[in-house]
C-alpha cells in the first residue's frame, strides 16, 4: 500500500481506529493496524496520540460523540420533564444492531486493565448519569416526579440498564421489547408515576 502524505488529519485517525477497534475489539488493535488502515506510518499516529492507550481513549471518545449529541438534542428539546426522560431512557438503550453497545461493553473489558480509557468509561457513563439526574431533580421540583435521591436513583436506573443492555445485546436471553418494559417499569416506580407515563 502506498504511503499516504503526512498531515493526516486527528479525526481521520481516529475514524480508522474507531473501525478496527470495531473489527478486532480493543484488547486486540495495533497501533499497526490503524496505521495500515490510513497508509501511515505508526510514528505519524504517535505524533498525534503518543500512547496506544490514548489512542483508544479518544476513538472510544470519538465512537460514542454522536450518542452525546443526540443525548445534549434529547435534553434541549422543548417539552415536559417526563417527555425528555422518555427520550433520554430511548437513546440510552441499544439502538438498530447496537454498535454503540458493542463497543460499550469491549471498552469496559478493555478498562479492567487499560486506565486511560477506564477514565474515558467513567465520564462517558457520568455524563448519561448526570442528564438522568437532572431531568428527575427538574421533574420533582415541578411536581411531576416523587423522588427523594435522584442522583441514587439516576444512577440505579442507568445500572439496570447496563445490566440489561448486555443481558439483549451480548447473551441475547432478553430482547429489546422486554428491555424496553422492564426499565420503564422500574424508572416509573422509582419516580411514582404510571409506567405508560414513559412508554
Amino acid at each position: 500500500m502506498a504511503r499516504r502524505r503526512v498531515d493526516v488529519r486527528r479525526e481521520e485517525i481516529l475514524d480508522a481506529a474507531v473501525g478496527e477497534v470495531t473489527r478486532r475489539g480493543f484488547a486486540r488493535t495495533r497501533v499497526a493496524d490503524v496505521a495500515e488502515t490510513l497508509g501511515v506510518s505508526t510514528a505519524l499516529v504517535f505524533y498525534h496520540f503518543d500512547s496506544k492507550q490514548r489512542l483508544l481513549a479518544a476513538a472510544l471518545d470519538h465512537a460514542v460523540g454522536r450518542d452525546l449529541d443526540r443525548l445534549a438534542a434529547a435534553i434541549s428539546r422543548p417539552g415536559t420533564d417526563l417527555a425528555r426522560l422518555r427520550r433520554i431512557l430511548s437513546l440510552y438503550a441499544p439502538q438498530g444492531s447496537a454498535p454503540g453497545w458493542t463497543l460499550w461493553v469491549d471498552a469496559w473489558a478493555e478498562a479492567l486493565r487499560n486506565p486511560e480509557l477506564r477514565t474515558h468509561c467513567r465520564t462517558l457513563d457520568r455524563q448519561w448519569t448526570d442528564a438522568i439526574a437532572a431531568t428527575i431533580n427538574s421533574g420533582v421540583e415541578a411536581g411531576m416526579f416523587v423522588c427523594p435521591d435522584p442522583e441514587s436513583t439516576a444512577r440505579r436506573i442507568t445500572s439496570l440498564m447496563d445490566g440489561l443492555s448486555v443481558q439483549a445485546t451480548v447473551h441475547r436471553r432478553l430482547s429489546r421489547t422486554q428491555l424496553r418494559t422492564w426499565t420503564r417499569e422500574y424508572a416509573a416506580a422509582q419516580l411514582a408515576v404510571h409506567p405508560d407515563a414513559l412508554a
